[in-house]
């Protein structure tokens, strides 16, 4: 028998072997959205009590419907014991509202959240991201879909009615103990599609979309159905293909999102199963057999994600796959103004070790890159480490340009915002960093395993508009710096008494570094240096702030 079976039949004897409806999140399209964190008891098996957290729910959270170029209101509510936050990752938003570390909703406090959508129609989620508990907190059930809606995806004939014809499908693995409290960890032993393990799903006997999502902490998922049924991918995580890719496998990453029309015409009373064929990954991928990774009985092996039993089709089916779909032009990399380079390395297993991007690791205090607004830029992203990781950049989305040197395949020619690099790989991406200053909070840019996430695998930049001489970054008592642009020294007053003075270039290096009490009132050289944004950050053991200056 295999092995999984036997390990899940030993925690949840009879229970685990029935097939369960697949739970469907209710889909919310409203003026403002209310969403409350806090703990739950959820039955995955039933006699079963698991502790879990959710969003308004027990586990994971509603679908929110948003409305290209409409304003997005979300009031986020923490019930919780411990700091949470929201990130609505994909979306591209001012960094206020991104929701990443730096911002902390603290227990029993709100965040009031308010943005226009400026996404195309595609499928973005929500998920915590506060400082070194993103993983548990993710792992206990706090996450979300987004679906956002405009005029370009209505026009074409697509399923999109929610729950009937299209449906939303977050695969993650999950490792219970035999009380049945979550094991948390790199891996899970036991599957769950929108938190139902062992799912089935009826689908009516037309063309039907999934909207796929690895919300996994670290395993990746190379998915496809069972005797190699092809389907269709019309959109990957920042919207629509510009025309349907047919296939019969799509790996997924952490964090990576993939849209596929699945034609079922003609197969009534049939059933189809969707898998994971993860024999196929290679050593170095998160969920092979590599004997270096953390044990799991899914590690490895092929084995169910969600049986689909067709059904009888609805009164307006679509049954056919368009042959265009949306009209998004990639970036062109003649015009990109910047090139960086981030280099992934350290050794590790995959919820342990210490990895780095650009040798550094991730510190709250430091920012890391300094970004002109308007800028369009290639990141060549080199993965010299031990295994593969999933790089995420908040913020917006980018294309991928080549990987080693070879065109991406046509189903990663759509914007993303997620790419698995895989070990001794590079990748090249290239993103255009338009409409917002960051204007006191930075962006992210991290592996998107989450244990490595958590582990400082990240790190953060912003974006300046070169015609405004200070930006504050934090909330904090200010610097007061001039004059700013300078073309020789800064003068600068700190209103604490600081501890610590840095000034930062442009690739987050410190070029003026002071220890110990830093006068109130001061000076610093800046002839010596190029032209281009520095970022001063003064600090004592309680306060930090911090200021752009632009040197002439």
């Amino acid at each position: 028998m295999n092995s999984r079976i036997v390990l899940l039949l030993s925690l949840f004897p009879s229970a685990v072997l029935a097939q369960n409806p697949l739970a469907i999140p209710p889909a919310f399209d409203v003026d403002t959205f209310h969403l409350v964190v806090d703990e739950h008891v959820h039955q995955f098996y039933p006699g079963i009590n698991t502790n879990t957290y959710g969003a308004s729910a027990e586990y994971l959270g509603p679908t929110l419907v948003f409305h290209t170029n409409d304003t997005a209101c979300i009031r986020v509510h923490n019930d919780l014991a411990q700091i949470t936050n929201m990130h609505w990752h994909g979306l591209h938003v001012p960094a206020e509202f991104d929701g990443g570390p730096p911002r902390e909703i603290a227990p029993g406090g709100a965040w009031d959240v308010k943005f226009q959508v400026k996404n195309p129609a595609g499928t973005y989620w929500y998920h915590p991201h506060p400082h070194e508990l993103t993983a548990e907190q993710a792992n206990m059930g706090i996450a979300g879909f987004i679906i956002v809606q405009d005029d370009e995806e209505a026009a074409l004939d697509l399923p999109r009615t929610y729950g009937v014809d299209d449906f939303p499908i977050v695969v993650q693995d999950r490792r219970f103990q035999a009380n049945g409290s979550f094991v948390f960890g790199p891996f899970g032993d036991s599957v769950l599609v929108n938190g139902t393990p062992r799912p089935y799903l009826e689908c009516p006997a037309q063309v039907v979309r999934l909207r796929l999502l690895n919300g996994s902490n670290a395993r990746i998922y190379p998915l496809g159905f069972e005797n190699n049924h092809p389907f269709s991918v019309i959109a990957s995580d920042g919207g629509l293909l510009n025309a349907p890719v047919t296939m019969d496998r799509i790996p997924l990453s952490n964090g990576e999102r993939a849209e596929i029309l699945l034609d079922l015409t003609g197969m009534e009373g049939d059933s189809l199963l969707l898998m994971s064929y993860g024999s196929e990954l290679p050593a170095t991928v998160p969920g092979s057999s590599f004997i270096l990774w953390e044990g799991s009985a899914l590690n490895g092996i092929d084995f169910p994600v969600l049986r689909i039993r067709i059904t009888a089709p609805t009164t307006s089916p679509v049954t056919a796959v368009p042959a265009a779909l949306g009209t998004a032009l990639p970036l062109d990399e003649a015009l990109a103004t910047n090139t960086r380079t981030k280099v992934l390395s350290g050794n590790g297993m995959v919820g342990m070790g210490m990895f780095y991007i650009n040798g550094q690791m991730f510190d709250l205090n430091v920012i890391n890159d300094t970004i002109q607004l308007g800028a369009m830029e290639i990141w060549e992203i080199e993965n010299i480490s031990n295994m593969a990781h999933p790089f995420h950049i908040h913020g917006g989305s980018f294309y991928i340009l080549d990987r080693d040197g070879i065109a991406p395949p046509l189903w990663e020619q759509g914007a993303k915002d997620v790419v698995l690099v895989d070990a001794g790989a590079g990748v090249r991406v290239i993103m255009r960093f338009d409409d917002y200053i960051t204007d006191g909070w930075p962006f992210m840019y991290h592996c998107h395993n989450l244990l490595h996430e958590d582990n400082m695998m990240m790190a953060q930049y912003i974006v300046v508009d070169q015609n405004v001489a200070v930006v504050d970054v934090i909330e904090a008592p200010a610097i007061s710096v001039f004059p700013s642009p300078t073309s020789s020294s800064i003068n600068y007053s700190v209103p604490f008494a600081a501890t610590e003075l840095r000034l930062f270039d442009g690739n987050g290096r410190a070029v003026v570094h002071l220890v110990g009490p830093i006068v109130p009132t001061g000076a610093i050289d800046l002839g010596g240096l190029p032209s281009g944004p520095y970022m001063l950050v003064v600090n004592s053991r309680t306060q930090v702030a911090r200021t752009v200056v632009m040197k002439e």
